[in-house]
């Protein structure tokens, strides 16, 4: 009986034993890990060369975390052609004409954002044979014949490739061209999109465009304004730039919104510079390791 019981106890440390990681494994994976680190940094450090901080009065603030896939699926929906009338955006006037072409500003804006993405190479999403490439370039020549002095770099002229962006909805339509291999293409695209980080980054930002959009009263004409952006380079440049609406408020209210921003410009300043500190003594300690 106990030569039975001290048989299994081996048998269990055995096991055991050989499930634990072994010492190579665990560094082949924290050098994985490291190389993702390093090509993060790599990257982070192309993207935050300027601080930028703009200065908007909102009715109300969304306080939800971003969420990439979420937020494709709102931005792409302003694509939709009952997208403005569900959200009860008015479409009489020029106030509430600027205010859509706000909202498709940020879906044309994605949209270039993907199809630069097909076009340079080394991005993994690169094909001269995709579709949406192959259209672009047959009716840029087109638009060439009948335009003169067209710039092709234009990025306007992208929209001649459109459709480009995957489609997120999950509904099935064979009537519509919808089908299950067209949705699970197009889903398996999103995914590798959300996956690549300058994508990602665009992605966020546009995100916070809308929800300063959103912030505001959609119901109404008037649209949000930026009263004081603020773009600080690297290299000690400093622009400020004021809306001329700004100069029509009360001086009280004027002031307050200045005086709002400039502490706005000293926080993210102060941010801005703890993560370039961060982001430099990482690499050095990273170009350290052997």
């Amino acid at each position: 009986m106990s030569n039975d019981i001290q048989a299994k106890d081996l048998n269990g440390i055995e096991t055991r034993s050989q499930n634990r990681a072994k010492p190579q494994d665990i560094q082949n994976l924290a050098r994985g890990v490291l190389n993702n680190l390093v090509s993060s940094v790599k990257t982070l450090v192309c993207d935050i060369t300027a601080l930028e901080v703009n200065t908007i009065v909102v009715d109300r603030i969304n306080g939800s975390k971003f969420n990439p896939w979420q937020a494709y699926q709102e931005i792409y929906s302003i694509h939709d052609p009952n997208y403005f009338e569900a959200k009860g955006i008015p479409k009489e006037g020029s106030q509430a004409q600027e205010l859509r072409q706000h909202y498709k500003s940020l879906f044309d804006q994605l949209e270039r954002e993907y199809f630069y993405l097909l076009l340079e190479q080394g991005s993994g999403f690169y094909n001269p044979e995709d579709e949406r490439v192959k259209r672009y370039r047959q009716n840029l020549e087109d638009a060439k014949k009948h335009q003169e002095n067209l710039v092709e770099a234009d990025e306007n002229n992208i929209k001649l490739a459109k459709p480009i962006l995957p489609a997120p909805t999950p509904v099935i339509d064979e009537k519509d061209g919808n089908s299950q291999e067209d949705w699970i293409a197009n889903y398996q695209e999103i995914q590798k999109l959300l996956n690549n980080g300058k994508f990602i980054r665009s992605l966020r930002k546009i995100s916070e465009l809308k929800a300063a959009l959103d912030g505001g009263n959609v119901t109404s004409t008037q649209t949000d304004i930026i009263y004081v952006q603020t773009v600080m380079q690297l290299d000690g440049d400093i622009i400020t730039r004021y809306n001329k609406e700004l100069f029509n408020l009360t001086e009280e209210a004027k002031n307050s919104i200045i005086n709002t921003h400039n502490e706005g410009l000293v926080a993210g300043e102060k941010q801005w510079r703890g993560t370039l500190s961060f982001l430099i003594n990482l690499v050095q300690n990273i170009a350290k390791l052997p």
